[in-house]
């Protein structure tokens, strides 16, 4: 029996019948798996290890996509510089005329992260330009997955081998964009406090006061705010406001990531085998096909 998706009619994952892993369809299908967490709780570490360690099958980082968005000339470049002004743009070069100048996105940031009114409309500038440019990461990551399960069928002489065909969708604010409708599972990947600071000092070269202004900016934001703060409930507990998120089908699994990283990939591996972390609507299609 296999789980299948709800929108596109995608394949989760096979079960093994008599020692051996059947696949009745004669296409790979794929899942979208969201991974959502604060700064410094380790998405990118789980999504990396989803992927290299765990057999997923492509990983489509959403900020390194909104990077893109950020070039010079494009619409939201655009619309950034006509809501933030022109100061936000890089120094001035001769050679580089202000129509083409990239944004000092360390200056954007210092405005952003300290006013909330100022970080919502930069989102709402962004957000539609990156949910255009998943889609179509979606769309290109499906087509390659499918032609190398083609070629690896030729040469196994068998239909297209099994496997963790999930691509996963990495963004701080999955919930807060509503991209979460898209998903067919959505897991919130937590830490502690003093953890997130240590790893923002250590990684980002950040102070532990700048790192304690971010942590403080994402601090009423869904999903990745205090729920997303694993010592405010208790280690490896679930806030209530989360747990509601849980209850409506919304969050579908929470990883907490405060200790090794065996500790997490294991976490992660756990999460991968329930069909619980995944939507409900996935289970009832695989009933269906049993």
């Amino acid at each position: 029996t296999c789980i299948s998706g709800k929108k596109t009619g995608i394949k989760l994952m096979c079960t093994k019948v008599n020692g051996e892993t059947t696949n009745s369809n004669t296409t790979p299908k794929m899942i979208i798996l969201g991974i959502c967490g604060g700064i410094g709780s380790g998405k990118s570490t789980a999504c990396k290890l989803l992927v290299d360690s765990l057999g997923c099958a492509g990983r489509i980082d959403a900020d390194q996509l909104a990077h893109g968005v950020y070039e010079p000339g494009s619409q939201a470049w655009k619309e950034i510089i006509t809501e933030f002004g022109e100061e936000i743009l890089l120094p001035e070069d001769e050679s580089i005329p202000s129509s083409v100048r990239g944004i000092d996105r360390k200056k954007l940031g210092s405005i952003v992260f300290s006013d909330s009114e100022s970080m919502s409309k930069l989102e709402h500038i962004v957000w539609p330009h990156v949910r255009t440019r998943i889609e179509g990461r979606i769309q290109e990551i499906t087509r390659g997955h499918a032609e190398a399960m083609k070629e690896q069928s030729k040469q196994i002489d068998k239909p297209y081998p099994s496997g963790n065909e999930i691509i996963i969708v990495e963004a701080a604010l999955l919930m807060e964009t509503d991209w979460h409708e898209m998903l067919d599972g959505l897991w919130i990947v937590q830490s502690s406090p003093a953890a997130v600071v240590q790893r923002l000092k250590e990684n980002r070269g950040l102070t532990e006061e700048e790192a304690l202004v971010r942590i403080h900016a994402q601090k009423m934001r869904r999903g990745i705010g205090g729920a997303g703060m694993s010592s405010i409930c208790g280690d490896n507990e679930i806030c209530s406001n989360l747990r509601e998120e849980m209850d409506n089908g919304i969050v579908t699994a929470v990883i907490t990531n405060d200790g090794t990283l065996e500790e997490l990939k294991y976490s992660l591996e756990r999460a991968l085998n329930d069909p619980k972390s995944f939507k409900t609507t996935r289970k009832d299609a695989s009933a269906m096909q049993m």
